[in-house]
């Protein structure tokens, strides 16, 4: 996968400008009050949630003392390149965008679930799941939605596609979510994607019992092909937050993969769950 996202880029810009402003032995409130500005315009940009302007990167630049033309072309390219529009915020009404761009330029991504991940989700399932976690949803934005999970999935195809390790709660297989038709559909597409030479997919049975998932709930933790890029947790459940802990993350990710059923196991079961309906 390429990280050419301007999400990712954004992300890279403000760890470049977060290490040189602890180069110049500054705080954030005294870089913020030097140039007039409030910590949390310094603090967001630092973080990736906002994309700098070219003149906002200019003034940290010169507070830094950062002289060397090489360097400041780099992080004005960089910059250039975090304020480009990515193919999702082409859509109006899509809450998640930062998460789509960091996907769509991650090369492996480690998930645990208690529905079916969206990239696994066929449109009828994923159609289901809006109308059932949007009340009110218009039609449009209901169709945008739909469009723009449709588009993510390219990610798993192609000459590079995304690495997916993924363990669903055995809850994902047995809610039945728009009624036995659609997870049929839904079930034959799990068995399809868990043949992808990139797709590792295992359940933790019910039978496990308590698991390390039972209260952390749903997470997804990105990783990119260029190391400058740490991992990113994010964590759906808990209002779309980016918890900093990646390691914490992993670990129990690790965890989770040791209650689950190995690959083989794990097609029989979604098999036999399918006779059920």
């Amino acid at each position: 996968m390429t990280t050419a996202s301007p999400v990712v880029r954004r992300r890279r810009l403000g760890l470049d400008l977060k290490r040189l402003r602890e180069g110049a032995n500054l705080k954030g409130n005294e870089a913020s009050r030097a140039l007039s500005w409030s910590p949390s315009k310094l603090s967001r940009l630092e973080a990736g949630r906002t994309v700098p302007t070219p003149g906002d990167v200019t003034q940290l630049l010169d507070l830094y003392g950062v002289t060397d033309p090489a360097e400041r072309d780099r992080l004005a390219k960089l910059t250039r390149e975090a304020r480009k529009k990515g193919w999702w915020q082409l859509y109006s009404d899509i809450p998640y965008s930062t998460y789509i761009g960091l996907e769509s330029a991650a090369e492996s991504m480690l998930t645990f679930q208690t529905v079916v991940p969206g990239l696994f989700q066929t449109s009828r399932y994923a159609e289901e799941i809006n109308r059932a976690t949007v009340p009110g949803l218009s039609d449009e934005a209901s169709e945008q939605r739909l469009d723009v999970r449709m588009e993510r999935q390219q990610v798993l195809s192609g000459p590079d596609p995304l690495m997916v390790r993924a363990v669903l709660d055995e809850s994902a297989l047995r809610r039945r979510i728009g009624g036995a038709d659609v997870m049929r559909e839904q079930l034959d597409r799990l068995l399809e994607l868990s043949e992808l030479p990139n797709v590792l997919l295992q359940v933790v049975p019910f039978s496990a019992g308590a698991h390390p998932g039972t209260l952390a709930g749903p997470f997804v933790i990105l990783r990119f092909a260029d190391k400058e890029d740490p991992d990113v947790v994010y964590v759906e459940a808990n209002s779309d937050s980016y918890p900093d802990d990646a390691h914490q993350y992993t670990l129990l990710f690790d965890n989770l993969r040791g209650s689950a059923l190995s690959v083989t196991q794990t097609q029989a079961m979604i098999r036999s769950v399918k006779k059920e309906l």
